[in-house]
């Protein structure tokens, strides 16, 4: 009793102290999430600027900077704290509970943005997120392989937090309201408060950037409202009639049809040339592969593409290849599957389905999806043939994201199945899995890939947060690693002179890579036709399976005409006339194309 009454008299005789404390913790926690999913040191104070005097180090304090530390203010907090504190006697218990609840709405949408911002590098917007959110939370806690404990450990953490922030808003509002609060903390609170607004009125909507020293929740939902609402009007206005006409390849008629491998990479990002720790081990395996496929007579030719999602949305990087439209929210793609269920988009499969190709689509990955779910997938793709894990009779161990069976048993059992049993020129599709977040559990390599399908248990899956970040960035090299070196064995035993095979990264990956490393993704075509890969040379690619220029140069949403163009330039019939090359492929928010 005697120190419970000590310890309200310290409260008591130190208001000063525990409001200015209490703000400032109350302050910094909704920026924390940015500054710590940005995974760029901004913790720390920010460095100031060598370049440009004192004008550029007073604005990189006061007003912007790139780096997005949590030392930053919130207007309406200080707002809240200011108007709590000048009120006197017209204070109401009901107005404190109020300032509480919006703060926690302030700090709930913080952890948002992190997420979709710092994380993914997408702009927030409900509409967009609430979909994927729909959609991918339920396959993400059914492929996760996390243990409950990690579920009880974060309910727990969560209720450890309201409760920090409810003790925290409890010291602010009563040493706010105490008597002997100082007149200098209430003219500090007002003049800072004068401030914010003073910056709000300046800035307005630039107050919504997470790079503002001057933070505006107000404004952060007001440019979220806006961002949902551009994005329904680009879905809803989706023009069918251009996208027939631009991908109309009717005219054109392929003389010689070679067999056409289509790879994504999961997670090949082009952070492997950006970043100490995985450069030089990744320059040196390019080095040895390229002398592989040279000894064998393959030639390989390589650029850097801009992907349309970054960390994640493997779904909306393949489709935007395919379709050869950026498809860089998840509304977008849903919108175009629920649309081409009837009518058919004039993809590249589906143009290589008309050239009188077999387009084959094969999925690794233990799915949960159900069986209308895959038939609108498969209408959506237009697909002849769907090849799912189901179909492939693998017992073996299991890996990683999924858990999906080894890459190296998935490519070669796929080849031998369909060659087994097609006579037309074959379009193949796959995304790996072996690369995928958190890159662990991972197979191993074999000499003989029918070894790897002996009945076994899968491995125990890891807990990602317990995995300290150099080694998470030694399991995503040795990821990379296994994909490149299998993919270079496997093109070596399957591919021939009638082969043509493409290996492109979908995303930067997730963790290990930070928002300056950009959105770009290695692209690789290999084939034994010389002129075939001196033809890409045209649209900024370079021999072998390096690039030294590290800017992008083309889209994945490129892709696809720039493909077409160089296969009909190659082995069409006539090539007098060739069909547009599109780097920006359909502008789907205009009826424009780029040229």
């Amino acid at each position: 009793m005697i120190e419970r009454l000590s310890h309200v008299r310290w409260q008591r005789s130190h208001p000063d102290l525990l409001f200015w404390f209490s703000f400032f913790v109350l302050n910094a926690l909704l920026f924390l999430p940015m500054a710590v999913a940005s995974e760029e040191n901004a913790l720390w104070l920010p460095a100031l600027p060598s370049e440009g005097g004192w004008q550029s180090a007073l604005s990189h304090l006061l007003i912007w900077r790139e780096s997005l530390d949590p030392w930053r203010i919130s207007v309406e907090l200080t707002a809240m704290t200011a108007l709590w504190v000048w009120l006197g006697k017209r204070r109401r218990k009901w107005l404190g509970v109020l300032f509480v609840l919006i703060y926690m709405l302030m700090l709930v949408y913080s952890i948002y943005e992190a997420i979709v911002t710092g994380i993914y590098l997408l702009e927030p917007s409900f509409y967009s997120q609430f979909f994927l959110a729909r959609d991918g939370l339920p396959f993400l806690a059914e492929h996760v392989n996390a243990v409950w404990t990690l579920y009880v450990g974060a309910l727990l953490s969560l209720l450890v937090g309201c409760a920090i922030v409810l003790g925290l808003w409890s010291v602010l509002l009563k040493s706010g309201a105490s008597p002997g609060l100082s007149r200098s903390t209430r003219l500090g609170i007002a003049g800072l408060a004068s401030l914010t607004l003073l910056a709000l009125a300046l800035y307005q909507q630039y107050t919504a950037r997470p790079e503002m020293m001057i933070s505006s929740f107000g404004f952060k939902l007001q440019r979220n409202i806006e961002v949902s609402m551009e994005i329904y009007k680009d879905v809803a206005g989706f023009d069918d009639n251009l996208v027939q006409h631009v991908y109309d390849y009717s005219g054109h008629r392929l003389a010689q049809k070679p067999d056409i491998y289509i790879i994504f990479v999961e997670s090949y990002g082009s952070v492997l040339y950006k970043r100490p720790h995985f450069t030089p081990a990744y320059r040196a395996l390019l080095r040895e592969l390229i002398e592989k496929f040279n000894i064998e007579g393959w030639h390989v030719t390589t650029a850097l593409s801009e992907a349309p999602t970054w960390g994640g949305g493997s779904w909306l990087s393949y489709t935007t290849t395919l379709f050869g439209m950026r498809i860089d929210n998840h509304p977008q793609y849903l919108d175009l599957r629920n649309k081409y269920q009837v009518e058919r988009y004039p993809s590249l499969g589906a143009t290589l389905h008309d050239q009188g190709y077999h387009y084959v689509w094969l999925s690794a990955l233990d799915e949960n999806i159900s069986e209308v779910g895959w038939s609108k997938y498969t209408r959506m793709l237009a697909v002849d043939e769907l090849i799912r894990y189901k179909d492939m009779g693998f017992v073996g161990p299991r890996y990683g994201w999924g858990p999906a069976p080894p890459d190296q048993w998935v490519l070669h059992w796929a080849h031998e199945y369909l060659k087994s049993k097609i006579d037309k020129p074959l379009m193949f599709f796959t995304i790996t899995q072996n690369s995928h977040y958190p890159w662990t559990p991972h197979p191993e390599l074999v000499e003989d890939w029918r070894t790897l399908n002996q009945p076994g248990p899968d491995p125990a899956p890891v807990d990602p947060e317990t995995i300290a970040l150099d080694v998470m960035r030694a399991n995503y090299l040795n990821a990379i690693d296994y994909q490149l070196r299998m993919l270079t064995e496997w093109i070596l035993d399957v591919g021939d002179e009638n082969s043509i095979f493409v290996l492109i990264g979908d995303h930067q990956p997730p963790a290990v890579s930070r928002r300056a490393d950009g959105w770009a993704t290695p692209v690789h075509i290999i084939s034994k036709d010389a002129a075939f890969i001196e033809a890409f040379a045209e649209y900024g690619f370079v021999p072998g399976l390096e690039v030294n220029d590290l800017e992008p140069s083309l889209r994945h949403e490129g892709f696809y005409s720039m493909f077409m163009r160089v296969l009909l330039g190659r082995y069409g019939a006539s090539r007098i006339a060739q069909p547009a090359y599109l780097p920006e492929g359909i502008l789907n928010s205009s009826a424009e194309t780029a040229n």
